[in-house]
């Protein structure tokens, strides 16, 4: 995965607050490199419910599965660090789509990377057990959000 951290953070209008739990943390008293997962789901769902807008967007027989995960870890999370996601959808496809994903903390007042993570998401048919089309609204509404300056 090429780094995100060059690019410029103005290309992710979506930030999700992420409140730390002492169960995020390993033996070694940093966040345990699953917890990391954990974040970037939540920050994903938060994107859909805002971005996308709908009621019942996702149900148990239309809904979204994960074809890839890629993390680069940078820094640690330790408890107590005040962290945030931002979210992006760098990709729409026929039936799948890429969400860039950047994990920061504050640190003196500043915004400090400590992850970067990209996800391939596809849109799946339980009651079919097969892949399917992104809609054209859905294709729409996100194309919109990541355009506005």
């Amino acid at each position: 995965m090429a780094s995100l951290y060059f690019c410029q953070m103005k290309n992710f209008k979506h930030n999700t607050p992420i409140q730390l739990r002492f169960a995020d943390m390993d033996m070694m008293g940093h966040a345990n490199n699953a917890a990391y997962a954990t974040f970037i789901e939540y920050a994903r769902m938060k994107y859909f419910d805002e971005v996308v807008r709908e009621e019942g967007v996702w149900s148990k027989l239309e809904g979204l599965i994960i074809a890839r995960l890629e993390i680069d870890f940078r820094k640690p999370i330790i408890l107590g660090d005040s962290i945030s996601v931002y979210t992006r959808c760098s990709r729409i496809g026929t039936k799948s789509f890429d969400m860039e994903c950047v994990i920061v903390k504050t640190e003196n007042k500043t915004e400090v990377i400590v992850a970067e993570t990209k996800v391939v998401v596809v849109c799946f048919d339980y009651k079919t057990n097969s892949t399917i089309p992104i809609s054209d609204e859905r294709k729409k509404k996100v194309s919109d959000y990541e355009a506005q300056n």
